[in-house]
């Protein structure tokens, strides 16, 4: 259960179904929230509600049975043309924030909501900070417990826990990173205390990626801390500490979250992070109690704490018990990406990759920015002897995030299979510039190597491996052996 998945291997999007027609493009675009109802009368409670200033997010999730219900209704940036004659017709004049009038349609009755902001409001806002390389990921990526070696959940073997982050595009930058950077700028907001350009912060960041977890999250607690459901000084203390891991402050981060409950004893997500750092410090009967008997019993339904439990199970050799825990987070949410993800690892463990296929699919349908999910189900392609579709997977995983060496030895590996060796060796090469230390990219080198009758290179390889504590395979020791012998002549 410990073993990364790229040193397995040895040498031997979904699109959102919107129910909106398909139009021409316009540049025009509008960051729109529907919730699609059956009753009449539900909707219009609901209108009520939201005039009212009601969640919309929330109640979406509880009511509508439409697209991206699970994801509060959100549908990001969609083409104005793209919309219904009567949507468009509904959003005329439509202030930001406020909700339309009720449609009927075919599927009920439905209400609308844009999110995007007024050209002064968004003049007035502060530009969102750079984007720092390596130094930010999404909200699971960056609490994911890890230990002194991998496991499952883990970028890497070294202690740092938040793997790099593609570069930037200046002209065209993905939407996604865009995301991080404006929830960057919304958790910067709630440590200076501006709740309410923190909230706009995460919801523009959830028109630019609907499936951004982290906005999702913090965006809903900004809004418990605006209605006073929880006090504003645990919020601030979660952001700082949040703010941390980001700058690979660990032990910052871990004060910051457990001083959350002293803030506001109801409030149990600073608890639940603090678990999941202090399982990464090997101290999992710590975490699992303050899971088990504070986070849960304050918020049952947490299916991050299950998820949180499930790894540690994991970590101590438990796949039984971990798969449970993980299945009860699909339960407690279905469109939980990360709880489909971890099950897809624990499958492919056991070599059901049937079901390792299935889990990483839904994955990439709840998170299609998922890089692990992608390269994983190249493992998936490639043990069912599909290495074309393997080589789609790799390749898209490393369009997501060029710093990624695991799919950079993969699709190493995969060449040295097709016996393009020469395309293999870059591959490894590309890894190990990204990850100086990462043996497994050393000790498939060398087999390429002895591939091609380089022994000299062959060998520095394999000893580099050595050198960093991997097993590299006996057969292709026994190999370079006679040419060592050779040489010392």
């Amino acid at each position: 259960m410990k073993m990364r998945l790229a040193t397995i291997l040895s040498l031997a999007l979904f699109l959102l179904a919107f129910t909106l027609p398909a139009m021409a493009q316009s540049d025009a675009k509008v960051d729109l929230g529907i919730i699609t109802v059956k009753q009449k009368d539900l909707a219009n409670q609901l209108a009520k509600e939201l005039g009212k200033g009601a969640s919309f997010e929330t109640l979406a999730k509880r009511n509508s049975v439409g697209p991206a219900s699970f994801r509060g209704g959100r549908l990001g940036k969609v083409p104005y043309t793209r919309l219904r004659s009567e949507f468009r017709a509904a959003l005329k004049g439509l202030p930001p924030n406020k909700p339309s009038k009720v449609i009927p349609t075919e599927e009920g009755y439905t209400i609308l909501m844009r999110f995007d902001q007024p050209a002064k409001a968004a003049a007035a806002a502060p530009a969102a900070p750079a984007f720092q390389t390596g130094k930010f990921k999404s909200l699971e990526d960056s609490t994911r417990f890890s230990a002194s070696s991998p496991s499952l959940g883990t970028d890497s073997a070294a202690p740092e826990t938040v793997a790099p982050a593609p570069a930037p595009q200046t002209a065209t930058e993905a939407p996604y990173l865009v995301a991080r950077r404006k929830v960057l700028a919304g958790v910067e907001a709630l440590i200076a205390g501006k709740f309410k350009q923190g909230e706009s912060n995460f919801s523009n960041a959830l028109g630019d990626n609907p499936r951004e977890d982290s906005a999702a999250f913090l965006l809903e607690m900004t809004r418990q801390a605006i209605s006073g459901e929880v006090k504003t000084k645990a919020v601030k203390l979660f952001a700082e500490g949040f703010l941390a891991i980001t700058e690979n402050d660990s032990d910052s981060a871990l004060k910051k979250f457990l001083a959350c409950k002293q803030a506001d004893p109801a409030f149990w997500q600073g608890e639940l992070f603090a678990a999941n750092m202090l399982a990464g410090q090997g101290k999992r009967q710590e975490a699992k109690k303050i899971i088990e008997k504070e986070v849960l019993s304050r918020n049952p339904k947490s299916a991050r704490a299950y998820v949180s439990l499930g790894l540690m199970a994991a970590e101590d050799n438990k796949p039984n018990q971990a798969r449970e825990y993980m299945e009860r987070a699909v339960q407690l949410n279905p469109d939980f990406a990360q709880a489909h993800y971890q099950l897809g690892m624990m499958s492919f463990y056991a070599r059901d990759m049937k079901s390792a296929e299935r889990q990483f699919k839904q994955t990439i349908v709840l998170d299609p920015f998922n890089d692990q999910a992608y390269n994983n189900l190249g493992l998936v392609y490639l043990y069912t002897k599909r290495p074309n579709e393997a080589e789609k997977m790799y390749k898209k995983a490393l369009s997501l995030n060029p710093s990624y060496p695991d799919a950079h030895v993969n699709l190493g590996n995969l060449f040295v299979a097709q016996k393009k060796l020469n395309q293999a060796i870059d591959e490894y090469v590309k890894a190990l510039a990204i990850s100086p230390n990462f043996a497994p990219a050393y000790s498939n080198m060398a087999g390429a190597y002895a591939l091609k009758g380089d022994w000299d290179e062959a060998a520095k390889s394999a000893d580099r491996a050595l050198e960093l504590g991997y097993r590299v395979p006996q057969g292709l020791l026994n190999a370079i052996a006679p040419h060592r012998a050779k040489k010392a002549k």
